[in-house]
């Protein structure tokens, strides 16, 4: 694996899995609400929205000149 394939890897699915779990682990028993939700569904309904980015992210800076 190069180098950039590395860090398309570890920008397009290691930080989304890396948010997603560590928030489920984090939260699970939190009691708090974020407008009007649990947390955790708070968590997870950003990172929704966060993996877009990073797939977005990932395929802007490491795959977007391969495709002409």
């Amino acid at each position: 694996m190069t180098k950039k394939q590395f860090f398309n890897v570890l920008v397009g699915l290691v930080i989304p899995f890396v948010g997603i779990i560590g928030g489920v682990i984090l939260f699970r028993h939190s009691e708090f609400f974020v407008l009007g939700f649990p947390i955790l569904y708070f968590w997870m309904f950003l990172w929704f929205i966060l993996t877009s980015i990073c797939i977005s992210f990932s395929w802007y800076f490491f795959d977007r000149k391969e495709f002409g």
